[in-house]
């Protein structure tokens, strides 16, 4: 199937830095991800930590740049997404924006990265912030399964560390520890140790040219050594563990060390097959033995040649572990050495291209960062990897129970663990396991699928550059359970379609309220018919047994998941859809997949509820605290939407700032302009793991009480800037897929599709004036809907 394959460009600085390019052609938004070659693995051993710290004060200030003048600041103000995550071996640092602030938004990036202010009184707050991370972590779940594995390997190894940092290990008023800090600053955050990745509109050699002439402010070294060498991953000191916890479930892992300088492609194959569930593949067997339904896959560690695996098997029992590890072992041993491996290789790469065509810029840079392999070196390491599962000498069976366990010593986190004695693996009946190399919908062939009921369709032709086509559906579902259950059978019933579309570069999502599911699907244009027709027939058939809704982990995202629930839209009677980007063939396809199709209508728009303020509590466990509010417009048109909007473009930043930097209540929080639904308004949302949900509510509607005084303060030049900082957001003349965003929304929310010109319009005439009206009309709080993990009467 013929797909733009986008070409990387690889440049060496003189300096040493690397830089990776590639052009999207389509996209409106510039991706960035600049990599340092060092983690928490290569921090001191007596401050745990640190590497972490440090990634958090960067964005404190720098030389040239003040907090609020910095990178986080400045790529929010134009309603883009920055971030940064501290791994083992390496640091990442990313953002999204207009391609047309690239160039402003690297050099606040290399500014804060080379010049960092590190102020005491600035480490001291952020402390507070990296604690309650710390106390966070320590009570998840799922963190907790990551360091009970690590405990299985050779001792010395700091996968087996639990590396947060808090109070105890963070003395900032140590001499000594603010020498290790500028130290390990000094020593890695250099040029030779960068690879920055670049993915935009922008020719290539014009990105490159960007990022080399940026690059010059980086100091490039003076010759240290490179990152710590790794200390051995095996042999395992514990192979076989039992793990109290909350439900009985068992989880393996899977530690090799190979004599190789990079695992990423061959990692990649090895879990592509792992997961995949066609006939003759290790689920398909797993799920004929009745081990398992379901298996997920994830890298805990990657390092050259050493790499630790984790593998889930959602629905299993501790009691099956040993079956399960037979069963991984035959199959490994099966596949070593098979032709099969070859083929699977081919078919990886095709879906790899088509997979590209479907990543934001942000998602590709991110990916930049993983260069091709040569493919006899690719085939050549996942035979070794294969030959050491089949062995099973990394091979490692965690159980999980309530029975109590004795605290086993770690660094960083104790937890209530034990060593079980090493129990031979079940014996398991002989299968002739095969990798499948056939995908239909790759091979552009005929797909089987069922006929789709009466439609109501409409499409918009995509940009002239390409890009990804966007499809959403919309219709009802039937079925006992509330709306989490049905929705998590909806899930488990599609999840392997979702995977096959996935890995052909289809993005997506579906979500289920009591008014109907919604499904988005992204990706390359010729393929969205035939999975539609696909995936649709089964959300519509009825659900008889729903499934367990599955843990949310972060307490804000589990609110997030129910706030929907808050802003209900009319019930859908029948199939609605909306396309950007297919094209004429695509659209015939679609069509004939229905029994009938009409244009679709506007549903109704949504009705204003004068209730004050409706609180709706969710109870979650944990020491933490969280909050959602989100403040509906008070009238549905373009005047008051662009007023909020250009509120919300204001208020995010001052929000982050306030309650973040100067209260320090919380690590994860956020405000803006969004739509719930059918609802378009303000959300607010934090979680704090030092006040409860009413002082969190308190806290925001004192930061709100604030903002007046703020606004007054505004001239007709910063409102300007703010201004234009939206108004890219708003084109309608955009890539496909944020425009199929803003059409659906639209129309959810009963509003034509002129209104996003009409709000342009608005906005490019409003005054300090029309933003204190909108602000006093927010104060009203007429329609506040809260979503918290505790009542209002709690404090």
């Amino acid at each position: 199937m013929p797909a733009y394959a986008p070409t990387p460009h690889r440049r060496l600085l003189a300096s040493g830095a690397v830089l990776h390019v590639v052009q999207q052609p389509w996209a409106r938004q510039a991706g960035a991800c600049l990599r340092v070659a060092a983690g928490s693995h290569d921090e001191p051993p007596a401050y745990p930590g640190l590497a972490h710290f440090l990634e958090h004060l960067l964005f404190l200030g720098s030389r040239d740049y003040p907090t609020d003048e910095g990178l986080m600041a400045f790529v929010q103000r134009h309603g883009g997404l920055v971030n940064a995550s501290t791994q083992a071996r390496h640091t990442d640092f990313v953002f999204e924006l207009p391609a047309e602030h690239l160039s402003a938004a690297l050099t606040r990036l290399l500014d804060m990265l080379s010049r960092p202010l590190l102020e005491i009184d600035a480490q001291v707050r952020e402390r507070e912030v990296l604690h309650a991370e710390y106390q966070a972590r320590s009570q998840d779940a799922d963190g907790r399964i990551d360091h009970a594995l690590g405990q299985a390997l050779a001792a010395g190894h700091r996968c087996s560390e639990f590396l947060a940092g808090d109070r105890s290990t963070l003395v900032v008023e140590s001499a000594a520890f603010q020498r290790a800090l500028h130290d390990y600053h000094q020593r890695h955050y250099q040029a030779r140790h960068m690879c920055l990745t670049l993915v935009g509109p922008q020719p290539a050699e014009q990105l490159l040219d960007i990022a080399e002439a940026l690059l010059a402010v980086l100091p490039a070294g003076d010759g240290q050594a490179d990152s710590t060498p790794p200390q051995d991953l095996l042999p395992l000191r514990a192979p076989q563990l039992y793990l109290q916890h909350n439900r009985p479930e068992v989880y393996l892992g899977v530690a090799v060390q190979l004599d190789t300088r990079d695992l990423n492609a061959p990692l990649e194959l090895l879990l592509d097959a792992l997961q995949d569930p066609a006939p003759g593949g290790l689920l398909a067997g797993l799920r004929e033995l009745e081990l398992c339904r379901q298996l997920q896959t994830r890298v805990l560690y990657r390092y050259e040649g050493q790499c630790l695996l984790r593998l889930d098997f959602p629905d299993a029992t501790a009691e099956q572990g040993a079956a399960l590890r037979a069963a991984v072992q035959h199959w490994a041993a099966c596949l070593h050495g098979h032709a099969d491996c070859s083929q699977r290789l081919q078919h990886h790469q095709q879906a790899a291209i088509l997979r590209q065509l479907g990543l934001s810029p942000l998602a590709a840079a991110r990916e930049l960062q993983s260069p091709a392999q040569n493919d006899g070196h690719t085939l050549r390491d996942l035979d070794a990897l294969l030959a050491c599962l089949a062995r099973g000498e990394g091979l490692i069976e965690l159980q999980c129970g309530e029975q109590a366990r004795p605290l086993w010593p770690a660094i960083g986190l104790d937890l209530p663990l034990q060593a079980l004695p090493m129990q031979a693996s079940a014996p398991i009946s002989k299968r002739q396991w095969r990798l499948s190399s056939a995908e239909p919908l790759l091979a552009g062939a005929a797909v089987a699928s069922a006929a789709l009921p009466l439609a109501a369709l409409r499409h918009h032709p995509g940009q002239a550059e390409g890009g990804p086509a966007a499809l959403y559906w919309r219709g009802p579902w039937s079925g006992a359970g509330d709306v989490a259950a049905i929705e998590a059978a909806l899930l488990a019933r599609s999840a392997d379609l979702r995977w096959r579309g996935e890995r052909l570069g289809i993005a997506c999502q579906l979500n289920v309220q009591a008014s109907g599911w919604t499904l988005s699907l992204r990706g390359p244009a010729p393929l969205l018919p035939a999975f539609s027709g696909l995936l649709v027939p089964l959300l519509l058939v009825a659900v008889a047994e729903p499934a367990e809704p599955a843990s949310q982990g972060v307490l804000l995202r589990a609110l997030l998941q129910r706030l929907p629930q808050l802003c209900e839209l009319p019930a859908a009677s029948r199939l609605e859809g909306l396309s950007v980007g297919l094209g004429a063939s695509e659209q015939a396809q679609l069509a004939e997949l229905c029994t009938a199709v009409e244009p679709l209508a506007e549903l109704p728009p949504t009705p204003c509820i004068d209730t004050g303020i409706d609180w709706h509590q969710v109870a979650q466990p944990g020491a933490d605290a969280a909050l959602l509010l989100f403040c509906p417009l008070p009238a549905v048109d373009a005047h008051t939407d662009a007023a909020w909007q250009l509120l919300g473009q204001i208020v995010q930043g001052r929000f982050y700032q306030r309650l973040r930097g100067e209260l320090q209540l919380g690590y994860a929080l956020f405000a803006g302009f969004r739509q719930v639904q059918g609802s378009r308004g303000l959300l607010f949302a934090l979680q704090s793991p030092v006040c409860d949900a009413a002082a969190i509510f308190a806290h925001i509607r004192a930061f709100l009480d604030e903002q007046r005084q703020q606004l007054e303060a505004l001239d007709d030049a910063a409102v300007s800037r703010y201004r234009d900082a939206l108004l890219p957001l708003l084109n309608p003349a955009q890539a496909n897929w944020p425009r199929a965003e803003q059409l659906w929304q639209l129309h959810l929310a009963g509003a034509p599709e002129a209104h996003l010109q009409q709000v342009q319009q608005a906005l490019a005439a409003l005054t300090v004036s029309d933003l204190l009206r909108a602000h006093a009309q927010l104060l009203l709080a007429r329609d506040w809907r809260v979503l918290a993990s505790a009542a209002p009467s709690a404090a």
